[in-house]
Formats: structure tokens, C-alpha cells, sequence
């Protein structure tokens, strides 16, 4: 409690006092304890759903309170919005000069955005996938985006209702609604970017977490210490999981405990797996447990929890393939010969069919609409539901 105390003393120190930003004025920092405390919450929340203690991924989570107050605990490369000019990235720095050039307009809308209580975890999944942006930086290029897909979809519309010639006021209201929209979808899509990446990342972690957990045993038996077998997960191939561990090695290299930074590791990570494993791997050093054995049936388990994916994906096929015959197939053919017994000239001998609300225009607009629909739902409910395996 004395370092929690600690630490929100220093983050309401810098918030009285301000820091220098790039262009040389005051820019105070803005932390709203009360929302960290938000966040604090509902990954308890979460991490004790999984049935991981609180205590063992993380202790009072002060990492996190230092992650979410823009950067106490948090190694980010680039600080600023003016330091988004000298990246790589062309994109990003175009979007970044859009931002700088078009401030007056675009940062009130950004300052909106960071109020929204949605955004109060995108710093966190931020700091998960690994990518090298800060709140506010990450909220300017979404702002920017955005702002580019309002001007291209106020132009189009403009242009496609001025060719229907509608009236000029439902052509300005219809115009502006559209570009609006476009707006609020483009920035809503965005930032989700960053959940949907460390959710990714944590999926690519646990499909490599058994073979990497084998090799950790197999090393630990061989007589070789937990750090040299981490390093060695982080030189080896095993994707994502290997760039996590030389995150841990980059911590223990500038001084935090090993069990420190292991359990940063599973603070970070969307991979439940990997994050029990972690605790059992802390557990066995702290009580002096044989580490070889418990890798090898952590690996065990992750392993099975894998394959039992696997089946119920299966079993859950079985039932979808029925309906996707029945909506994808016999459906269509359905719809196909009744509206052609509609449309023909047999119905005079069949006043009943002409009852059938299956004229030419509900034809068209069931094939070239609803039918396209229908499927994509069917793709995306395979894709969302198959296994990361």
C-alpha cells in the first residue's frame, strides 16, 4: 500500500505541474484516478473469471495504475504527436501532419473521445499488442482517419445526390448525416484496432505455448537456470510468444526480478494459457517445486484445452451445417421456383400463387441483397468461432 501511495502522489505531482510538450508550452497531465481505478477493477474482474488469482498476476496492480496514467510504468518509444513525423511509417506520418495542421479543428473532437468511458482500456491493449503508441497519440491518428473519411464521403454523397437531384435540403441534411456517420464509424473502428491485435497476439501466444513450454522443461531438466531457458524462448521461432519473453528478458536486463517480470508478462497478455501458466511457474519457484514437471503438465493441459476446442468446434459444425443447407440451399431454390411459378403465366390457372409477395422487385432484392447477407453472416460466424489452433 505504501508504494500504491507512492505512486499516486507522484502521478498528482505531475499533474499540478505540468510537463513541457514539444512545442514548448505547458501541457499538464491529465489523470483521472478515479477511472484508473475503473480499470483496475475490471481486470481483477476478469483475471478472477478465469480463475487466476488477483495476487498472482500482479499483486495490488500498480503496473497497470502506472500504465494507464499515461506512462509511469510503461516503456513507450514515442511520446509525443510531433515525434509521429519521424517514424517509418508514411501513413502515419501524413496522418500525423493532418492532425498538427488541422489542431484547432480536430483536438476538441479528440478531447471528446478521451472522455468516452470505452476508451479507458485502450491504453492497456495498447501497451498489449505491443504497439508503440501512447493514448493520445494513438486517439490524434484516429482523429486524423476520420477526418480524411468525413471529406471523401461528404464529396461522394455530394456528388451522388446532386446526379439523383434530390431537394436541396434533403440533399444538405442526407449529405451530412452520411459524412457523420462515416465518421463515427471510421473513428469506432479504429479503436478497436488495438483489442482486436492483442487479442490476436494472445491467441498466437498460446497456439506456440505448449511446444515452447516442452522446450522449457526439457532445458530446466538439463540442469540450465529459468532465465538462460527464457532466453532461450526469446531467440527461438516461436512467433509472438518469443517476442513476449524478450520483453522479459529487456525487463530483467535493466533490473527487475525475473518473478517481477514474468508477472508483468501475464498482466499484459491476452493469453489465458500463458497466463496460468505463468502463475504455476511462479508458484513452483516461490514454494520450490519441481519447475520441469509442472511445465510438462502445463503443457499437458494447454494441450488438451486446445484439442477440446477443437471437438466442439466440430460438434457445433455439425448442427451449422444443417442450417446452412437449409439457409444457403434449399432456401434459395425454394424462393427461386415459387417466384417462378409467381411470374409466369400458369398462375391464371393457379390463382393461389399469385398471393405470394414474390414479384420481380422482391426477387431481385432477395438474391442481390438478402441472400449475400444471409452468407456473410454464415462466414463470419465460421470465422468467429473457429479455433485459434
Amino acid at each position: 500500500m505504501a508504494k500504491l501511495d507512492e505512486l499516486k502522489s507522484n502521478i498528482s505531482q505531475k499533474k499540478a505541474k505540468g510537463k513541457k510538450g514539444a512545442t514548448g508550452s505547458n501541457e499538464p497531465i491529465e489523470v483521472d484516478m478515479e477511472k484508473v481505478e475503473k480499470i483496475v477493477k475490471r481486470m481483477r474482474e476478469k483475471y478472477r473469471a478465469e480463475g487466476v488469482e488477483f495476487e498472482e498476476v500482479g499483486g495490488n496492480l500498480r503496473e497497470l495504475r502506472g500504465l494507464i496514467a499515461e506512462g509511469m510504468g510503461a516503456k513507450i518509444e514515442i511520446q509525443t504527436i510531433e515525434e509521429l513525423r519521424e517514424v517509418k511509417s508514411k501513413m502515419v506520418k501524413l496522418l500525423a501532419g493532418i492532425y498538427l495542421k488541422l489542431g484547432g479543428i480536430l483536438k476538441p473532437v479528440a478531447k471528446v473521445i478521451l472522455k468516452f468511458p470505452e476508451f479507458e482500456m485502450v491504453t492497456f491493449y495498447l501497451y498489449s499488442a505491443n504497439m508503440h503508441y501512447s493514448s493520445k497519440q494513438y486517439v490524434a491518428l484516429t482523429v486524423a482517419a476520420s477526418a480524411i473519411v468525413f471529406i471523401i464521403s461528404l464529396l461522394i454523397s455530394a456528388a451522388v445526390m446532386t446526379i439523383l437531384d434530390i431537394q436541396i435540403v434533403t440533399r444538405v441534411l442526407a449529405v451530412i448525416l452520411i459524412a457523420v456517420l462515416s465518421f463515427i464509424i471510421t473513428a469506432i473502428i479504429i479503436l478497436i484496432v488495438p483489442k482486436q491485435k492483442a487479442v490476436a497476439r494472445g491467441n498466437a501466444v498460446s497456439l506456440e505455448l505448449p511446444f515452447a513450454l516442452r522446450h522449457m522443461a526439457t532445458e530446466i531438466r538439463a540442469g540450465i537456470g529459468l532465465y538462460r531457458t527464457i532466453q532461450a524462448i526469446g531467440m527461438a521461432d516461436y512467433g509472438e510468444l518469443s517476442e513476449e519473453f524478450a520483453r522479459v528478458i529487456t525487463e530483467v536486463e535493466e533490473g527487475t526480478d525475473t518473478q517481477e517480470a514474468l508477472r508483468h508478462l501475464a498482466l499484459r497478455t491476452q493469453s489465458k494459457s500463458l497466463r496460468s501458466a505463468i502463475v504455476h511457474i511462479v508458484r513452483a519457484l516461490k514454494t520450490g517445486g519441481r519447475l520441469s514437471e509442472s511445465m510438462n503438465d502445463i503443457a499437458e493441459d494447454v494441450s488438451f484445452n486446445l484439442r477440446l476446442a477443437v471437438s466442439e468446434f466440430g460438434q457445433r459444425m455439425n448442427f451449422f451445417g444443417v442450417v446452412f443447407i437449409f439457409g444457403a440451399i434449399v432456401m434459395p431454390v425454394m424462393v427461386a421456383i415459387l417466384g417462378s411459378i409467381r411470374n409466369s403465366p400458369i398462375k391464371a390457372s393457379m390463382p393461389s400463387f399469385e398471393m405470394l409477395p414474390l414479384g420481380i422487385p422482391i426477387m431481385a432484392a432477395f438474391f442481390l441483397v438478402i441472400m449475400p447477407f444471409i452468407l456473410i453472416i454464415f462466414l463470419f460466424y465460421i470465422k468467429s468461432s473457429q479455433p485459434k489452433v
